[in-house]
Protein backbone atom coordinates (compact mmCIF):
# COMPACT_ATOMS: atom_id res chain seq x y z
CA UNK A 1 0.00 0.00 0.00
CA UNK A 2 1.03 3.61 -0.43
CA UNK A 3 2.11 5.08 2.90
CA UNK A 4 -0.04 8.12 3.69
CA UNK A 5 0.44 10.13 6.85
CA UNK A 6 -0.17 13.54 8.43
CA UNK A 7 2.60 16.13 8.39
CA UNK A 8 3.54 19.42 10.04
CA UNK A 9 2.37 21.86 7.43
CA UNK A 10 3.77 25.35 6.99
CA UNK A 11 0.91 27.83 6.64
CA UNK A 12 0.23 31.53 6.45
CA UNK A 13 -0.01 32.80 10.02
CA UNK A 14 -2.91 35.07 9.09
CA UNK A 15 -5.61 32.96 7.48
CA UNK A 16 -8.67 35.18 7.49
CA UNK A 17 -10.76 34.77 4.35
CA UNK A 18 -9.80 38.25 3.17
CA UNK A 19 -6.08 37.70 3.56
CA UNK A 20 -5.94 34.14 2.23
CA UNK A 21 -7.78 35.18 -0.92
CA UNK A 22 -4.87 37.50 -1.68
CA UNK A 23 -2.23 34.89 -0.83
CA UNK A 24 -3.09 31.81 -2.90
CA UNK A 25 -2.37 31.29 -6.59
CA UNK A 26 -2.84 28.61 -9.27
CA UNK A 27 -0.05 26.09 -9.98
CA UNK A 28 2.87 27.45 -11.97
CA UNK A 29 2.04 25.85 -15.32
CA UNK A 30 -1.31 27.62 -15.80
CA UNK A 31 -0.29 31.14 -14.74
CA UNK A 32 -0.14 33.60 -17.64
CA UNK A 33 2.23 36.60 -17.51
CA UNK A 34 -0.74 38.94 -17.03
CA UNK A 35 -2.13 36.83 -14.21
CA UNK A 36 1.28 36.61 -12.57
CA UNK A 37 1.51 40.39 -12.51
CA UNK A 38 -2.01 40.71 -11.09
CA UNK A 39 -1.24 38.17 -8.34
CA UNK A 40 1.98 39.90 -7.40
CA UNK A 41 0.12 43.18 -6.89
CA UNK A 42 -2.42 41.52 -4.59
CA UNK A 43 0.12 40.97 -1.84
CA UNK A 44 3.91 40.94 -1.39
CA UNK A 45 3.30 37.56 0.25
CA UNK A 46 1.24 35.95 -2.49
CA UNK A 47 2.47 32.42 -3.16
CA UNK A 48 3.16 33.30 -6.80
CA UNK A 49 6.38 35.02 -5.64
CA UNK A 50 7.84 31.61 -4.78
CA UNK A 51 5.81 29.36 -7.09
CA UNK A 52 6.84 31.28 -10.22
CA UNK A 53 9.83 33.47 -9.33
CA UNK A 54 11.42 36.12 -11.52
CA UNK A 55 15.03 35.90 -12.61
CA UNK A 56 17.16 34.07 -15.13
CA UNK A 57 18.49 30.60 -14.33
CA UNK A 58 19.75 30.21 -10.75
CA UNK A 59 18.96 33.82 -9.84
CA UNK A 60 15.22 33.11 -9.97
CA UNK A 61 15.44 30.00 -7.80
CA UNK A 62 17.71 31.70 -5.26
CA UNK A 63 15.32 34.64 -5.17
CA UNK A 64 12.43 32.29 -4.36
CA UNK A 65 14.50 30.65 -1.62
CA UNK A 66 15.40 34.01 -0.07
CA UNK A 67 11.77 35.14 -0.11
CA UNK A 68 10.58 31.83 1.35
CA UNK A 69 13.17 31.94 4.14
CA UNK A 70 12.34 35.57 4.96
CA UNK A 71 8.63 34.79 5.25
CA UNK A 72 9.45 32.11 7.83
CA UNK A 73 11.81 34.37 9.80
CA UNK A 74 9.29 37.24 9.79
CA UNK A 75 6.41 35.04 10.95
CA UNK A 76 4.44 35.36 7.72
CA UNK A 77 4.54 31.56 7.61
CA UNK A 78 4.32 29.36 10.69
CA UNK A 79 4.74 25.61 11.00
CA UNK A 80 2.09 23.58 12.80
CA UNK A 81 3.29 22.17 16.10
CA UNK A 82 1.89 18.68 15.50
CA UNK A 83 1.35 16.55 12.38
CA UNK A 84 -2.04 17.10 10.79
CA UNK A 85 -4.10 16.07 7.84
CA UNK A 86 -5.55 18.96 5.90
CA UNK A 87 -8.64 18.84 3.80
CA UNK A 88 -10.39 21.27 1.55
CA UNK A 89 -13.80 21.75 0.03
CA UNK A 90 -13.62 23.47 -3.36
CA UNK A 91 -16.98 24.85 -4.51
CA UNK A 92 -17.27 25.99 -8.12
CA UNK A 93 -19.83 26.47 -10.86
CA UNK A 94 -20.07 24.35 -14.00
CA UNK A 95 -22.84 24.09 -16.56
CA UNK A 96 -25.18 26.23 -14.51
CA UNK A 97 -24.84 24.10 -11.36
CA UNK A 98 -22.71 24.33 -8.22
CA UNK A 99 -20.28 21.48 -7.55
CA UNK A 100 -18.18 20.74 -4.46
CA UNK A 101 -14.99 18.69 -4.56
CA UNK A 102 -13.34 17.39 -1.40
CA UNK A 103 -9.61 16.73 -1.11
CA UNK A 104 -7.41 15.31 1.64
CA UNK A 105 -3.91 16.83 1.84
CA UNK A 106 -1.31 14.45 3.25
CA UNK A 107 2.32 13.39 3.01
CA UNK A 108 2.75 10.31 0.82
CA UNK A 109 5.90 8.20 0.73
CA UNK A 110 7.60 8.46 -2.65
CA UNK A 111 7.66 5.20 -4.59
CA UNK A 112 9.03 4.42 -8.04
CA UNK A 113 6.40 3.69 -10.66
CA UNK A 114 7.47 0.06 -10.97
CA UNK A 115 6.19 -0.56 -7.43
CA UNK A 116 2.64 0.07 -8.82
CA UNK A 117 1.64 2.01 -5.70
CA UNK A 118 1.56 5.39 -7.45
CA UNK A 119 0.39 5.17 -11.06
CA UNK A 120 1.16 7.73 -13.79
CA UNK A 121 -0.99 8.34 -16.85
CA UNK A 122 1.18 10.55 -19.05
CA UNK A 123 4.74 11.11 -20.20
CA UNK A 124 6.76 14.05 -18.87
CA UNK A 125 9.12 16.62 -20.37
CA UNK A 126 12.65 17.04 -19.08
CA UNK A 127 12.63 20.85 -19.28
CA UNK A 128 9.65 21.21 -16.94
CA UNK A 129 11.13 18.71 -14.49
CA UNK A 130 14.47 20.53 -14.42
CA UNK A 131 12.71 23.79 -13.57
CA UNK A 132 10.78 22.27 -10.68
CA UNK A 133 13.84 20.36 -9.43
CA UNK A 134 15.94 23.50 -9.22
CA UNK A 135 13.16 25.32 -7.38
CA UNK A 136 12.67 22.42 -4.96
CA UNK A 137 16.43 22.14 -4.35
CA UNK A 138 16.75 25.86 -3.61
CA UNK A 139 13.71 26.08 -1.33
CA UNK A 140 13.69 22.57 0.17
CA UNK A 141 9.90 22.42 0.13
CA UNK A 142 6.81 21.34 -1.79
CA UNK A 143 4.75 24.39 -2.71
CA UNK A 144 1.98 22.83 -4.83
CA UNK A 145 0.28 19.54 -3.96
CA UNK A 146 0.11 16.73 -6.49
CA UNK A 147 -3.47 15.73 -7.30
CA UNK A 148 -4.02 11.98 -6.92
CA UNK A 149 -7.15 9.86 -7.13
CA UNK A 150 -8.06 6.80 -5.08
CA UNK A 151 -10.88 4.28 -4.81
CA UNK A 152 -13.05 4.30 -1.69
CA UNK A 153 -16.09 2.11 -2.47
CA UNK A 154 -17.19 2.13 1.20
CA UNK A 155 -16.79 5.94 1.46
CA UNK A 156 -14.78 5.68 4.68
CA UNK A 157 -12.65 8.77 4.07
CA UNK A 158 -15.56 10.79 2.72
CA UNK A 159 -17.67 10.01 5.78
CA UNK A 160 -14.81 10.89 8.13
CA UNK A 161 -14.20 14.18 6.30
CA UNK A 162 -17.88 15.10 6.22
CA UNK A 163 -18.21 14.39 9.94
CA UNK A 164 -15.65 17.13 10.49
CA UNK A 165 -16.78 19.41 7.67
CA UNK A 166 -19.64 20.96 9.62
CA UNK A 167 -17.11 22.56 11.97
CA UNK A 168 -15.85 26.06 11.33
CA UNK A 169 -13.07 25.92 8.73
CA UNK A 170 -9.53 26.79 9.72
CA UNK A 171 -9.44 29.12 6.72
CA UNK A 172 -11.56 30.28 3.81
CA UNK A 173 -10.73 31.91 0.50
CA UNK A 174 -12.44 32.92 -2.71
CA UNK A 175 -10.93 32.66 -6.17
CA UNK A 176 -12.89 34.22 -9.00
CA UNK A 177 -16.29 32.55 -8.48
CA UNK A 178 -14.85 29.63 -6.50
CA UNK A 179 -15.05 29.17 -2.74
CA UNK A 180 -12.41 27.26 -0.80
CA UNK A 181 -12.80 26.02 2.77
CA UNK A 182 -9.79 24.50 4.53
CA UNK A 183 -9.42 22.47 7.72
CA UNK A 184 -6.39 21.25 9.70
CA UNK A 185 -7.27 18.01 11.51
CA UNK A 186 -5.38 15.82 13.96
CA UNK A 187 -6.63 12.72 15.72
CA UNK A 188 -7.25 9.05 15.06
CA UNK A 189 -10.70 8.91 13.40
CA UNK A 190 -9.57 10.32 10.07
CA UNK A 191 -6.25 8.47 10.20
CA UNK A 192 -8.02 5.15 10.74
CA UNK A 193 -10.27 5.80 7.76
CA UNK A 194 -7.27 6.74 5.60
CA UNK A 195 -5.27 3.66 6.52
CA UNK A 196 -8.23 1.26 6.15
CA UNK A 197 -9.14 2.66 2.73
CA UNK A 198 -5.73 3.01 1.13
CA UNK A 199 -4.26 -0.31 2.23
CA UNK A 200 -5.71 -2.03 -0.85
CA UNK A 201 -5.74 0.66 -3.53
CA UNK A 202 -3.05 2.43 -5.57
CA UNK A 203 -2.95 6.18 -6.06
CA UNK A 204 -3.54 7.50 -9.58
CA UNK A 205 -1.73 10.72 -10.48
CA UNK A 206 -4.29 13.09 -11.97
CA UNK A 207 -2.20 16.27 -12.13
CA UNK A 208 1.43 16.82 -11.19
CA UNK A 209 3.53 14.15 -12.96
CA UNK A 210 6.46 16.54 -13.36
CA UNK A 211 6.39 17.45 -9.68
CA UNK A 212 6.19 13.80 -8.61
CA UNK A 213 9.16 12.75 -10.71
CA UNK A 214 11.03 15.82 -9.52
CA UNK A 215 10.36 14.79 -5.91
CA UNK A 216 11.73 11.31 -6.66
CA UNK A 217 14.92 12.83 -8.06
CA UNK A 218 15.23 15.14 -5.03
CA UNK A 219 14.73 12.19 -2.67
CA UNK A 220 17.42 10.13 -4.39
CA UNK A 221 19.91 13.00 -4.29
CA UNK A 222 19.08 13.73 -0.63
CA UNK A 223 19.65 10.11 0.32
CA UNK A 224 23.08 10.14 -1.33
CA UNK A 225 23.95 13.35 0.52
CA UNK A 226 22.60 12.22 3.91
CA UNK A 227 24.69 9.43 5.50
CA UNK A 228 22.49 7.34 7.75
CA UNK A 229 19.27 8.80 6.39
CA UNK A 230 16.10 7.49 8.03
CA UNK A 231 12.77 6.42 6.46
CA UNK A 232 11.11 9.24 8.40
CA UNK A 233 13.17 11.94 6.71
CA UNK A 234 10.82 14.45 5.10
CA UNK A 235 12.51 14.18 1.70
CA UNK A 236 11.15 10.62 1.43
CA UNK A 237 7.63 12.06 1.14
CA UNK A 238 5.73 14.42 -1.13
CA UNK A 239 2.63 16.53 -0.48
CA UNK A 240 -0.49 15.27 -2.24
CA UNK A 241 -4.17 16.14 -2.35
CA UNK A 242 -6.12 12.88 -2.50
CA UNK A 243 -9.56 12.83 -4.12
CA UNK A 244 -12.05 9.98 -4.36
CA UNK A 245 -12.84 8.77 -7.89
CA UNK A 246 -16.51 8.88 -6.87
CA UNK A 247 -16.44 12.43 -5.53
CA UNK A 248 -19.45 14.21 -7.11
CA UNK A 249 -17.30 17.28 -7.68
CA UNK A 250 -14.50 15.48 -9.54
CA UNK A 251 -14.69 17.05 -12.98
CA UNK A 252 -12.50 16.08 -15.90
CA UNK A 253 -12.66 18.23 -19.01
CA UNK A 254 -11.11 17.71 -22.44
CA UNK A 255 -8.09 19.23 -24.06
CA UNK A 256 -8.92 20.15 -27.66
CA UNK A 257 -6.36 20.01 -30.47
CA UNK A 258 -5.59 22.74 -32.99
CA UNK A 259 -3.38 22.12 -36.01
CA UNK A 260 -1.61 24.86 -37.95
CA UNK A 261 1.39 25.80 -40.01
CA UNK A 262 1.04 22.91 -42.44
CA UNK A 263 1.07 23.09 -46.26
CA UNK A 264 -2.02 22.48 -48.39
CA UNK A 265 -0.83 18.98 -49.33
CA UNK A 266 -0.67 18.01 -45.65
CA UNK A 267 -4.14 19.42 -45.03
CA UNK A 268 -5.39 17.21 -47.87
CA UNK A 269 -3.58 14.19 -46.40
CA UNK A 270 -5.21 14.82 -43.01
CA UNK A 271 -8.63 15.15 -44.59
CA UNK A 272 -8.18 11.90 -46.55
CA UNK A 273 -7.02 10.06 -43.43
CA UNK A 274 -10.01 11.35 -41.49
CA UNK A 275 -12.48 10.21 -44.15
CA UNK A 276 -10.84 6.81 -44.22
CA UNK A 277 -11.60 6.23 -40.53
CA UNK A 278 -14.54 8.53 -39.76
CA UNK A 279 -17.94 9.40 -41.18
CA UNK A 280 -18.19 13.15 -41.67
CA UNK A 281 -21.55 14.76 -40.92
CA UNK A 282 -22.68 18.36 -41.06
CA UNK A 283 -24.54 19.51 -37.94
CA UNK A 284 -28.05 20.88 -38.13
CA UNK A 285 -28.68 23.50 -36.94
CA UNK A 286 -25.16 24.74 -37.55
CA UNK A 287 -23.31 25.53 -34.31
CA UNK A 288 -22.35 29.17 -34.05
CA UNK A 289 -20.37 28.79 -30.81
CA UNK A 290 -17.86 26.18 -29.58
CA UNK A 291 -20.07 25.21 -26.64
CA UNK A 292 -22.75 24.08 -29.08
CA UNK A 293 -20.20 21.95 -30.95
CA UNK A 294 -18.95 20.47 -27.67
CA UNK A 295 -22.52 19.58 -26.70
CA UNK A 296 -23.16 17.90 -30.07
CA UNK A 297 -20.00 15.82 -29.61
CA UNK A 298 -20.94 14.81 -26.05
CA UNK A 299 -24.44 13.70 -27.12
CA UNK A 300 -23.16 11.41 -29.89
CA UNK A 301 -22.45 7.88 -28.59
CA UNK A 302 -19.27 6.05 -29.49
CA UNK A 303 -15.99 7.59 -30.64
CA UNK A 304 -16.88 11.04 -31.95
CA UNK A 305 -14.94 14.25 -32.62
CA UNK A 306 -15.94 17.76 -33.58
CA UNK A 307 -14.06 19.38 -36.45
CA UNK A 308 -13.80 23.05 -37.34
CA UNK A 309 -12.00 23.22 -40.67
CA UNK A 310 -9.94 25.87 -42.46
CA UNK A 311 -11.60 29.31 -42.59
CA UNK A 312 -14.37 28.02 -40.32
CA UNK A 313 -15.44 25.19 -42.63
CA UNK A 314 -18.09 23.08 -40.99
CA UNK A 315 -18.26 22.47 -38.13
CA UNK A 316 -18.68 18.72 -38.54
CA UNK A 317 -19.15 15.63 -36.45
CA UNK A 318 -16.65 12.85 -37.10
CA UNK A 319 -17.96 9.44 -36.02
CA UNK A 320 -15.64 6.43 -36.08
CA UNK A 321 -16.55 3.81 -38.65
CA UNK A 322 -17.30 0.36 -37.27
CA UNK A 323 -16.25 -3.08 -38.45
CA UNK A 324 -12.78 -3.37 -39.92
CA UNK A 325 -11.77 0.13 -38.88
CA UNK A 326 -12.40 -0.60 -35.21
CA UNK A 327 -10.72 -4.00 -35.49
CA UNK A 328 -7.70 -2.36 -37.10
CA UNK A 329 -7.36 0.07 -34.20
CA UNK A 330 -7.32 -2.83 -31.74
CA UNK A 331 -4.20 -4.21 -33.40
CA UNK A 332 -2.21 -0.99 -32.77
CA UNK A 333 -0.06 -0.68 -29.61
CA UNK A 334 -2.43 -0.02 -26.71
CA UNK A 335 -5.47 -0.27 -28.96
CA UNK A 336 -7.13 -3.06 -27.03
CA UNK A 337 -7.84 -0.69 -24.13
CA UNK A 338 -7.58 2.73 -25.79
CA UNK A 339 -9.57 2.35 -28.99
CA UNK A 340 -12.57 4.03 -27.33
CA UNK A 341 -10.53 7.16 -26.53
CA UNK A 342 -11.02 9.98 -29.01
CA UNK A 343 -7.63 11.45 -28.16
CA UNK A 344 -5.81 8.16 -28.72
CA UNK A 345 -7.58 7.46 -32.04
CA UNK A 346 -6.89 11.01 -33.24
CA UNK A 347 -3.19 10.85 -32.41
CA UNK A 348 -2.41 7.21 -33.15
CA UNK A 349 -4.40 6.81 -36.36
CA UNK A 350 -4.61 10.36 -37.78
CA UNK A 351 -2.10 12.93 -36.56
CA UNK A 352 0.93 10.68 -35.97
CA UNK A 353 0.86 9.04 -39.44
CA UNK A 354 0.56 12.44 -41.13
CA UNK A 355 2.42 14.87 -38.84
CA UNK A 356 4.76 12.58 -36.95
CA UNK A 357 5.25 12.54 -33.17
CA UNK A 358 2.43 13.70 -30.84
CA UNK A 359 4.68 16.53 -29.64
CA UNK A 360 4.80 17.98 -33.14
CA UNK A 361 5.03 21.79 -33.02
CA UNK A 362 2.11 21.79 -35.47
CA UNK A 363 -0.24 20.58 -32.70
CA UNK A 364 -1.50 22.94 -29.98
CA UNK A 365 -3.43 21.71 -26.93
CA UNK A 366 -6.21 23.99 -25.67
CA UNK A 367 -8.63 23.26 -22.85
CA UNK A 368 -10.64 26.42 -23.58
CA UNK A 369 -13.05 25.62 -26.46
CA UNK A 370 -13.52 29.31 -27.24
CA UNK A 371 -9.79 29.74 -27.71
CA UNK A 372 -9.62 26.76 -30.07
CA UNK A 373 -12.60 28.10 -32.06
CA UNK A 374 -11.19 31.63 -32.29
CA UNK A 375 -7.73 30.43 -33.30
CA UNK A 376 -9.21 28.80 -36.40
CA UNK A 377 -11.56 31.64 -37.31
CA UNK A 378 -8.72 34.15 -36.99
CA UNK A 379 -6.49 32.07 -39.25
CA UNK A 380 -3.86 31.41 -36.57
CA UNK A 381 -4.68 27.71 -36.80
CA UNK A 382 -5.98 25.75 -39.78
CA UNK A 383 -8.30 23.33 -38.00
CA UNK A 384 -9.41 22.33 -34.53
CA UNK A 385 -10.59 19.00 -33.15
CA UNK A 386 -13.06 19.07 -30.26
CA UNK A 387 -12.94 16.04 -27.96
CA UNK A 388 -15.13 14.51 -25.30
CA UNK A 389 -13.95 14.43 -21.69
CA UNK A 390 -11.89 11.31 -20.99
CA UNK A 391 -14.16 8.86 -19.08
CA UNK A 392 -12.95 8.21 -15.55
CA UNK A 393 -13.83 4.51 -15.70
CA UNK A 394 -11.68 4.16 -18.82
CA UNK A 395 -8.99 6.21 -17.08
CA UNK A 396 -8.88 3.68 -14.24
CA UNK A 397 -8.84 0.72 -16.61
CA UNK A 398 -6.08 2.07 -18.85
CA UNK A 399 -3.81 3.32 -16.07
CA UNK A 400 -4.31 0.19 -13.95
CA UNK A 401 -3.15 -1.86 -16.95
CA UNK A 402 0.08 0.13 -17.07
CA UNK A 403 -0.69 2.16 -20.19
CA UNK A 404 -0.10 5.87 -20.70
CA UNK A 405 -2.78 8.13 -22.15
CA UNK A 406 -2.21 10.33 -25.19
CA UNK A 407 -0.70 13.76 -24.42
CA UNK A 408 -3.08 16.16 -22.71
CA UNK A 409 -5.94 13.69 -22.39
CA UNK A 410 -7.33 15.12 -19.15
CA UNK A 411 -7.92 18.54 -17.65
CA UNK A 412 -9.07 18.22 -14.06
CA UNK A 413 -11.03 21.34 -13.18
CA UNK A 414 -10.56 23.41 -11.13
CA UNK A 415 -6.82 23.31 -10.50
CA UNK A 416 -5.68 22.90 -6.91
CA UNK A 417 -4.61 26.22 -5.38
CA UNK A 418 -1.07 26.83 -4.20
CA UNK A 419 -0.62 28.46 -0.80
CA UNK A 420 -3.07 26.72 1.50
CA UNK A 421 -0.23 24.71 3.04
CA UNK A 422 3.43 24.08 2.23
CA UNK A 423 5.53 21.02 3.06
CA UNK A 424 9.11 21.42 4.29
CA UNK A 425 11.60 18.77 3.18
CA UNK A 426 14.18 19.25 5.96
CA UNK A 427 14.21 17.11 9.09
CA UNK A 428 11.46 14.63 9.93
CA UNK A 429 8.14 14.49 8.14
Amino acid sequence: MAEVRPFRGLRYASQSSASLTDLICPPYDVISPAQQQELETRSPHNAVHIELPHGQEDAGYQSAAAIFDSWQRQGVLARDSAPSYYFMRHVFAHGGTSLARWGLVAAVRLESYDQRLVLPHEETRSQAKEDRFRLMSACRANFSPIMCLYRDPQHRIRQAIESIGWKTPTARATWNDEEISFWAVSGTVLDQAVQATLKDTPLFIADGHHRYETALRYRNLSRRNTPGWAPSNAFNYVMMTLIDFQDPGLLVMPYHRAVGGIPAATVTALRNKLLELFRLEAITPKPVAPQQLEEAVRRRPGVCLGLLGPDGEGPYLLTLRSGKVREGLSSLPGGAVLRDSEGWVLHQAILAPVLGAPDSPRITYLHDPQEAWDEVLSGKQQMAFFLKPFPLDLFQTVVSAGHKLPPKSTYFHPKLPTGLVFNLLDGEV
